[in-house]
């Protein structure tokens, strides 16, 4: 069955040995992936430019809510002060949902800015950089018949 996710669903998760650490306070998040073309246009291609397919990279953009004495704001900002990556996980979709996508890989927070306004409160604007390749994994829909069938990946 399919069904629309809500925002607020997806969650940021950071991981700290083995764990997996939910960022407190998430506001807005937004995975950006893209890709860069290759100029490939030579004289025999009638007037027309050509392009291949080249590196691909990827970034979230992430908004929360600093919470005093939570330990994901402590792993983030030490994170980024001692220039360490962080690896990541963002899951779209329940865990053992079809259709469901799990991204993953390793980061660098690349701006931490603090917003201390009067009449809000206390959040940051955080920004990740990729410094791996973006594992992505779709959970494939169970196959339909009459008797149980294998759990698929």
């Amino acid at each position: 069955m399919t069904r629309k996710i809500s925002g607020a669903e997806v969650l940021l998760k950071i991981k700290e040995g083995s764990t997996l650490v939910t960022v407190a306070g998430q506001q807005g998040m937004t995975l950006n992936l893209s890709g860069d073309t290759i100029d490939t246009t030579d004289k025999t291609s009638g007037g027309w430019k050509t392009a291949m397919a080249g590196l691909l990279e990827w970034g979230i953009d992430q908004d929360v809510f600093y919470t005093v004495g939570d330990k994901s704001n402590e792993l983030l900002l030490n994170a980024f002060v001692n220039r360490k990556p962080v690896t990541v996980e963002v899951m779209v979709g329940g865990t053992d949902e079809a259709g469901s996508i799990k991204y993953s890989g390793e980061a660098y927070i690349t701006s931490f800015p603090m917003d201390f306004a009067l009449d809000n409160a206390v959040s940051v604007s955080m920004s990740l950089a990729g410094a791996s390749a973006l594992e992505i994994d779709i959970k494939s829909a169970a196959p339909q018949s009459a008797t149980v069938a294998s759990k698929s990946k």
